[in-house]
């Protein structure tokens, strides 16, 4: 969960920038974000609420991923051992 820095009564603050305008919450941890892509991404969805996710929350995510290597492809020779 994201550091919180202001109570329920002070959403009007940024938790990004700390700037006085708020336009939504965080949907992973609730924190009050701008509209500022510094702050915050926006996932648009079609017919529904965005999704919004702060800084910090990416950053979170981003962690999680792994890297997979594939698999060397196998060679066919087109000789068969077998006839």
């Amino acid at each position: 969960m994201a550091p919180i820095k202001y109570s329920i009564e002070y959403m009007d603050y940024c938790s990004g920038c700390d700037t006085k305008t708020v336009i939504a919450c965080c949907d992973k941890c609730g924190d009050a974000v701008c509209n500022s892509s510094e702050c915050c991404t926006k996932y648009e969805r079609y017919k529904k609420e965005n999704i919004i996710l702060c800084k910090f929350c990416i950053h979170i995510i981003e962690n999680k991923f792994k890297l997979l290597k594939e698999p060397e492809p196998v060679k066919y020779t087109g000789i068969s051992k077998y006839r």
